[in-house]
């Protein structure tokens, strides 16, 4: 994942408790984050062989819907990059952003930008970047959204706010 970058450097900023994970694959990115958040939290249906279990390491093998209706805790940082689908990355943000800290919390979209046409067919990116569009079009006084454009997929980050941040400083 071209954002494996980014993400470690915005833990490395925030320094976030908790790291969920929707749609971890093979495992390279939640195990490149895992080491360096005191809970991380995989989910995917068909889990997983790749994941390091690390003593934080939480492992939820089912739907990205069952996992909603069981998940207890707040969400520093969010990472959907499960179902591609514009409806389903939608029903994952929805379902999930109520988990995600108020304020400095982070939601990230990947295959948000992809860069060709080929890539927004159903088994790469596909209509991921409508559920970002959608997001920044509909809930701008929720979320604050910028996206990352990039040589394959792109990246969206979300923050969960209804205020700026700095607005109240000494």
């Amino acid at each position: 994942m071209e954002f494996r970058p980014v993400l470690r450097s915005l833990v490395a900023l925030l320094k976030p408790h908790t790291y969920v994970e929707l749609g971890v694959l093979n495992g390279y990115t939640f195990n490149t984050i895992s080491p360096l958040v005191k809970r991380a939290v995989a989910v995917d249906k068909n889990l997983l062989e790749g994941v390091t279990y690390l003593p934080n390491v939480e492992v939820m093998e089912m739907t990205t819907i069952e996992a909603a209706r069981v998940f207890q805790g707040e969400i520093d940082i969010l990472f959907i990059d499960a179902n591609h689908e514009k409806n389903q990355v939608l029903e994952d943000f929805y379902n999930f952003s109520q988990f995600v800290k108020e304020g400095t919390g982070l939601i990230l979209l990947h295959d948000t930008c992809p860069a060709s046409k080929r890539l927004t067919a159903p088994k790469y990116c596909h209509n991921a970047w409508e559920a970002a569009w959608h997001i920044r079009q509909n809930h701008g006084n929720h979320f604050e959204i910028v996206t990352l454009p990039s040589h394959r997929a792109g990246l969206s980050v979300i923050r969960k706010s209804e205020k700026q941040l700095c607005i109240n400083l000494p």
